[in-house]
């Protein structure tokens, strides 16, 4: 080997050399970025004519391992669905607090009773009579809140799906555009692009991978393709105010996909299971409705305990009592959108032309009667705290008092967040595991790239020694000649 083919050959180890110390200090760089795999420098010997001239730098590779990409991707949907259903038990559960609570319908009933005691007490008291409207109207108010606050949850349910399907169809466009490089224009940089895109689309909508040439075709678990040659994009019509009586198909939309249903929960063989946007759909189309059945069904059972002809005999037979719903004759078990349209019976408001003594001395009192008779109003509280059937939104079994109706709904919904929460943990759990057995197999370790470092060192010393040594002679044979 001559002195110029030595000189060619210690230059490409140098090459070489900078090539691998500059991937290792990116991988050092990004050795906490999310989404970041290893590279490493592929290199083989140079062959010229036969002959060996040195090395070359081949490509720069993506650690990968499909096996382990594969376990944390199918635990991503479910960590995604776990997590967004716990989410919403627990906004659920934040609307009726806790059994007991001070505050919130528990406390309003509370208060409504007390006040109907006080004034039993003390009958001729206009302050405690009023003080029943006041707790009464409280009690209202809460009902209409609640019904507002889950309308609120339900809309933003629906927003979410929006904003999901619209995350899901910008990957889908440019995974796309992915798809039409191919060759060297497939960098490490690319692929990293990819498996994120990949993976924000699996946490909504898992989907399995299809290798496909130098590219990539996505398919559902049901066996909806939305990527191939071209994105599919998936179709959603948000609404601006998801109403009470709105249903999926009765107002509200599902997704859809080139004319197929994909719709979570839906009754469609293509549906959609799994991963984040099937949580947000059985928020909006089952939770939060089941929700609301019960607010009703506690409104229900509020206007009708009251109802009863037994429990003041000076009404008009077969009208409604205390509360009512808009109507002059009680609703029935089952209807929908009482919880809004609760209402203090007018006889007894006077803020509506009432009488306050009407609560001493009935509805259809036209004067006040003795002050000092409180039978009217013991009347009121056996019936607020008496046991009367459930209503059917509420299980339907046995009989309960109005205060029980109200924290065993409260108890329920605190045990299903509990319930909610520990899948979630449970799930967060697998899939942090499968996360970090990634990140071990294919992810930075600092130590063993600074180790690869020193490596790299003493190959740059080398090579450069030699081009060293080379100047050398060739100056001495400049002196000689």
């Amino acid at each position: 080997m001559g002195l110029s083919s030595a000189l060619s050959t210690a230059v490409s180890g140098l090459t070489a050399a900078q090539t691998r110390a500059q991937t290792v200090a990116n991988n050092i760089a990004n050795a906490n970025t999310d989404g970041y795999v290893r590279r490493t420098v592929s290199v083989s010997e140079k062959i010229v004519a036969g002959n060996g001239v040195g090395v070359q730098v081949d490509k720069i590779l993506r650690d990968s391992d499909p096996y382990l990409t594969l376990q944390r991707m199918k635990l991503e949907g479910d960590n995604a669905f776990a997590s967004e259903r716990a989410t919403a038990a627990g906004q659920i559960a934040a609307l009726l607090g806790e059994p007991g609570a001070t505050d919130g319908l528990f406390g309003t009933y509370a208060r409504f009773e007390q006040a109907l005691r006080d004034a039993a007490a003390t009958p001729e008291s206009t302050v405690l009579q009023r003080q029943v409207v006041d707790t009464a109207k409280d009690i209202i108010r809460e009902f209409d809140e609640l019904a507002g606050r889950s309308v609120d949850l339900r809309t933003k349910a629906d927003t979410d799906i929006g904003r999901a399907v619209q995350q899901v169809n910008d990957a889908l466009k440019r995974l796309e555009e992915l798809n039409g490089l191919g060759g060297q224009q497939l960098t490490p940089d690319v692929l990293d692009e990819r498996q994120r895109l990949i993976d924000d689309v699996n946490a909504i909508i898992p989907v399995e991978v299809q290798p496909v040439g130098e590219g990539i075709y996505l398919v559902t678990d049901s066996g909806v393709t939305l990527l191939a040659t071209q994105a599919r994009e998936i179709e959603f019509s948000p609404s601006v105010l998801v109403a009470r009586n709105q249903t999926l198909g009765g107002g509200l939309s599902g997704l859809v996909v080139d004319g197929t249903d994909i719709t979570p929960g839906s009754t469609s063989s293509q549906a959609i299971r799994g991963g984040q946007i099937t949580a947000l759909f059985e928020t909006r189309d089952n939770r939060i409705p089941a929700f609301n059945d019960s607010l009703d069904a506690l409104a229900y059972d509020l206007v009708s305990r009251f109802s009863d002809d037994s429990v003041d005999p000076t009404k008009t037979a077969g009208e409604v009592g205390l509360f009512t719903v808009g109507s002059a004759t009680p609703p029935i078990d089952g209807d929908i959108g009482l919880a809004s349209s609760l209402r203090l019976n007018a006889a007894i408001d006077p803020d509506q032309g009432g009488e306050l003594y009407r609560i001493r001395d009935g509805l259809g009192a036209v004067a006040p009667g003795p002050a000092g008779n409180g039978d009217q109003i013991n009347r009121l509280v056996d019936a607020f705290t008496g046991l009367q059937p459930t209503p059917g939104a509420l299980g339907g079994v046995g009989q309960q008092s109005a205060v029980s109706l109200v924290s065993g709904l409260s108890s329920e919904l605190n045990y299903d967040l509990q319930r909610r929460e520990d899948s979630a943990l449970y799930a967060g759990i697998r899939f942090d595991a499968a996360v970090n057995a990634e990140i071990a197999a294919t992810g930075v370790d600092t130590d063993q790239e600074l180790q690869q470092l020193i490596l790299i060192e003493q190959a740059y010393a080398a090579n450069a020694k030699v081009i060293e040594t080379i100047s050398s002679l060739v100056d001495q044979l400049i002196r000689i000649s």
